[in-house]
């Protein structure tokens, strides 16, 4: 296509129909462009004219894409994005930026990593400005539409979890941080620190709170104990880790968690803890983006740092806790 035809196109219909892709529904695409509904309507139809074709069809659960549109979707992404890396600065200065990032984390990951690490933040990049979100069942899909920049989440790394790596959304991208294990946290004066030894049959004789992550409730343990025609008794529930802490030290329940978020825990609670009494294949944290953002160098600059500090931090911790047994 000539330049000279070109101009006579608004490219701003193609922001709206990237918008609409992701969001098949009017009225949420509306709401993303800070527009009317009304003025959103007029776009999809100035879109319909342009590319001669339906591009979405009403259905009982939103705009359903034609064919059409399907194809225009990867092309239309790649060529955003080259355009949004054509007019962006090409060098980026962390003491001078303004950039506004969101990061979507777990509660527990967000206690481990990233108290220690904004002090050296602030002081790289003072005009930065990070907004915080939990981490929640919608989390994958915010990272996929590039409505969040980075997020910390863990899978596990059994083979029938429901947690693996393998669901991520095309297109989102990860790096392994840590691989951790499962342990258990019981109070303080727990009458299972009086026995000599430590079992499953123990374990499973007690009553548990869980914390569930992703709307899920049950773990790669709750399937490896169900092969084995055994299960444990959960009698609590709760949305975050924090929470199970504060049941655990006021209760005789037992709290499975990651082992580094456990160490943490008995520094600030008076919890003990104990090993997994079953095999169970780790659990590894990773830091998560979409693949659109791989060569911005803002958030090129912090990922690297943030990815850095932990591993950096979390090696400091365990050399610590090394020396001190």
């Amino acid at each position: 296509m000539k330049l000279d035809k070109l101009s006579r196109y608004d490219l701003n219909l193609l922001i709206n129909l990237q918008v609409l892709l992701e969001e098949q529904s009017v009225s949420k695409a509306a709401k993303r462009l800070h527009v009317s509904q009304s003025a959103m309507s007029k776009t999809l139809a100035r879109l319909r004219d342009l590319f001669d074709d339906p591009l979405f069809i009403r259905s009982a659960h939103g705009l359903r894409p034609t064919p059409r549109a399907e194809n225009l979707q990867p092309q239309l992404a790649s060529a955003l994005q080259d355009i949004q890396q054509l007019i962006q600065p090409p060098k980026f200065d962390p003491a001078t930026t303004q950039r506004d990032f969101k990061i979507v984390t777990l509660d527990s990951a967000y206690q481990l990593f990233l108290p220690s690490f904004f002090a050296p933040l602030m002081q790289a990049a003072p005009n930065m400005l990070l907004t915080f979100e939990d981490w929640s069942e919608h989390s994958l899909q915010g990272l996929a539409q590039g409505q969040v920049d980075l997020g910390i989440t863990a899978r596990e790394n059994a083979t029938d979890s429901r947690h693996q790596q393998d669901p991520l959304p095309h297109g989102v991208k990860f790096e392994h941080l840590l691989e951790d294990n499962f342990v258990c946290l019981v109070r303080k004066g727990h009458p299972i620190l009086s026995k000599a030894s430590w079992q499953i049959s123990d374990y499973l004789a007690l009553s548990h709170v869980q914390a569930s992550c992703e709307g899920h409730d049950r773990w790669a343990l709750d399937i490896t104990l169900a092969k084995q025609n055994k299960s444990r008794r959960i009698v609590v529930q709760v949305p975050e880790f924090h929470a199970a802490l504060e049941i655990a030290r006021q209760s005789d329940l037992v709290f499975t968690c990651p082992q580094i978020f456990a160490r943490h825990a008995v520094q600030n609670y008076p919890l003990t803890l104990l090993p997994l009494p079953i095999a169970l294949d780790t659990v590894t944290y990773l830091l998560a983006w979409h693949q659109r953002y791989e060569c911005d160098p803002g958030h090129k600059w912090l990922r690297e740092m943030l990815y850095r500090h932990i591993r950096e931090d979390q090696a400091s911790t365990l050399n610590f806790d090394q020396k001190g047994k």
